[in-house]
């Protein structure tokens, strides 16, 4: 339906439904005319009291025939005057007047009032006049019984044309209205059609952004792979073809011994790498579970920190700084996934800080949970960076000479996020950043 199209259908059902309602209000209106009509009717009575007339006129002849006494005949004749005269007042006369004997009555009424018998009139002319009275009252009460009844005909036309015009302006407006109600269906249904175009154009556009940004990750994923397996593999390729060149004579153990420690530590790297590669894949598949228990954060954190000195051959164990507090730090958390959140958290934090420098590291209580903050003094971030910082592969300016994958922020939100707990980094005063893990407080403990 076509702007136009849709205003010009509202106009005409618009114009209808006024026309029906305009209708049915003048049939109220002429109902209430008609209605007022038939109570002055009521009030007429003209067959009534055109018989009770009738009857008087009779009954004064009677009365002049038998020559009754004259108080007899003049009560008589007054109230045949009286009768005469109630024919000539209000709706009667008009009555009288549309049927056409209004001047009639009134000529028999003056001629009996100039025969009043109180006046000392001839009984023998009163009584003639009232005889021939009788005669004309038989004759013009059929005219005004079929006039009447004519009225009630006419009047009761009129009632059926109004209630016809009523039933039919009641109708036009329901037909109307149902117009009306079609085209706002209509119109909905056409809402809801751009709607579910509106939702499936979104999810096409989303799917399709999905897709570009698996594409991108792909990619970066492949960049990652060349470069970060390339470095660890030519370490690795280097100190064996250091100790090939000396095979014509004995190699010194230590060198043997420093060519092993690169080795493995490359080859450490290359394990690193590819357990964050398959953690991601197995948290994009939901296939990471987490057992949650009660575990003191403290001692997570020692053992992931003997963990790194351990592997790490050239870190100085000074370099990391834990507080102990004497509050109980028991968290509900996976010891496993835990692990590698502080794991990776501690990594950034040493790879980042100069040589020099130190790396603190403290466990407490805040509110509803525990907090593992790791606070370095590296060149830090700016908030641009830190926004950015939690996105796949992302490596701040100045870091891309620097080890690393630019998934391991990524993974440790993401095992935290799973574990009912989250990971934040903020700038540290002073230079360098913060990285908090929170996890949840045990309420056991």
């Amino acid at each position: 339906m076509t702007g136009t199209g849709g205003r010009a259908r509202y106009l005409w059902l618009g114009g209808l439904v006024a026309i029906c309602l305009g209708l049915l209000a003048l049939a109220a209106w002429q109902l209430v005319v008609l209605e007022r009509q038939m109570r002055i009717a009521a009030t007429e009575n003209m067959i009534w009291v055109f018989g009770q007339t009738q009857i008087e006129a009779l009954n004064l002849a009677l009365a002049l025939s038998d020559e009754a006494a004259p108080q007899q005949i003049q009560t008589r004749f007054d109230i045949l005057v009286s009768r005469l005269t109630l024919l000539e007042d209000g709706p009667q006369r008009r009555f009288l007047e549309n049927a056409g004997v209004s001047e009639t009555l009134a000529r028999w009424r003056s001629g009996l009032l100039a025969l009043d018998p109180a006046q000392g009139a001839d009984p023998a002319a009163l009584r003639a006049h009232v005889t021939a009275l009788v005669a004309a009252l038989r004759t013009k009460a059929s005219l005004v019984m079929s006039h009447e009844w004519q009225s009630q005909a006419t009047r009761l036309d009129s009632l059926r044309h109004l209630h016809l015009l009523a039933l039919m302006s009641v109708l036009g407006a329901a037909v109307a209205g149902l117009g009306l109600v079609a085209i706002l269906i209509d119109r909905e249904r056409r809402l809801m059609s751009g709607q579910l175009d509106h939702l499936r154009a979104e999810k096409l556009a989303s799917d399709l952004e999905r897709e570009r940004e698996t594409s991108e990750n792909h990619r970066r994923f492949a960049d990652l792979i060349a470069h970060q397996f390339r470095t660890p593999l030519a370490v690795i390729d280097s100190a064996m073809h250091r100790l090939t060149r000396r095979s014509g004579g004995p190699v010194p153990p230590e060198l043997i011994s420093e060519k092993a420690a690169v080795s493995r530590e490359a080859v450490a790297r290359l394990v690193k790498l590819t357990d964050t590669a398959l953690m991601m894949s197995r948290l994009e598949r939901d296939a990471v579970l987490p057992s949650l228990r009660a575990h003191d954060l403290n001692d997570l954190v020692s053992s992931v920190i003997d963990d790194l000195m351990a592997t790490a051959w050239d870190r100085d164990p000074a370099r990391i700084r834990q507080s102990v507090q004497t509050e109980p730090t028991v968290a509900l958390c996976d010891p496993m996934l835990t692990a590698e959140i502080l794991s990776n958290l501690l990594r950034n934090a040493l790879l980042y800080s100069p040589p020099d420098c130190r790396v603190d590291v403290s466990v407490f209580q805040s509110r509803d949970c525990i907090v593992c903050r790791i606070e370095d003094r590296g060149r830090g971030m700016s908030p641009e960076e830190i926004e950015c910082a939690f996105d796949r592969f992302y490596r701040g300016s100045g870091h891309e000479t620097l080890p690393g994958s630019g998934l391991g922020l990524t993974l440790a939100r993401d095992l935290a996020r799973i574990q009912g707990g989250d990971v934040t980094l903020t700038q540290r005063d002073g230079g360098g950043l913060t990285a908090a893990l929170y996890l949840p407080k045990d309420d056991v403990a």
